[in-house]
């Protein structure tokens, strides 16, 4: 599994060399005319000014990620990491005055749903490949309790488990690490960026200039869809 073959199905703007096109919140294709479908890139109050993904979740890349998160096939990190150190330098253009690589945390302690923490991992990797160009800080932002998973769930059922449980449980211990910097929030997947959203929130509220996202993989307009109508 390679960049060129994940970001061959994300269509001409996702294609190696090019600069990432579409939504200029989250770099969407839609389907036709008209605004991006993703509420959230209407939004003045959602906290990233934009969001980007490395390919479709779909396909090779959507079963890696379920076996690499859901049943701990560790094996994949590294391949997973190539692929994000390979996206960094094809667009570095358009990512490089970003300060740091922050991950998003899972919660490891009493009543964690699991015991090791996929983003961080995977941005453990992440760092050997791209520095010095960026610092990838694992455990700038904590989480300091478990909060019900939001796989599966509706977009307003998400919206209220990000405005709520997560919120609440999401902090920064040492603010330093942050004031003033430009941030990219490293995730697994992107939905449509309620996760993001409560990422940035803590981030600003922490010092943080600017905060963005780059996620693995994405949904389609179509899927994206689905969830919004329900």
């Amino acid at each position: 599994m390679c960049l060129a073959c994940v970001t061959g199905a994300t269509g001409p703007a996702q294609q190696a060399g090019a600069a990432p096109s579409g939504c200029a919140a989250c770099g969407q294709a839609a389907p036709g005319p008209g605004r991006c479908p993703n509420p959230w890139c209407q939004r003045a109050d959602r906290g990233w000014s934009v969001a980007f993904a490395v390919a479709v979740h779909a396909g090779p890349l959507r079963r890696v990620l379920v076996d690499y998160k859901y049943r701990r096939q560790q094996r994949w990190a590294p391949v997973l990491a190539r692929l994000v150190a390979g996206w960094l330098e094809v667009h570095q253009p358009w990512v490089e005055d970003f300060d740091v690589i922050v991950p998003v945390p899972a919660y490891l302690g009493p009543g964690a749903r699991r015991g090791w923490d996929p983003v961080a991992e995977l941005a453990s990797h992440v760092a050997g490949l791209v520095g010095p160009l960026w610092e990838v800080a694992t455990g700038t932002v904590v989480k300091t309790a478990e909060t019900p998973a939001m796989t599966g769930r509706s977009r307003l059922a998400r919206l209220a488990l990000a405005e709520g449980p997560l919120r609440a449980a999401l902090a920064v211990p040492d603010p330093a690490r942050v004031a003033g910097a430009r941030v990219l929030v490293l995730d697994d997947v992107l939905t449509e960026g309620s996760t993001l959203r409560e990422m940035a929130r803590c981030l600003r509220r922490a010092g943080a200039t600017e905060v963005a996202g780059l996620a693995l993989s994405r949904p389609t307009v179509a899927g994206w869809r689905r969830d919004w109508s329900r």
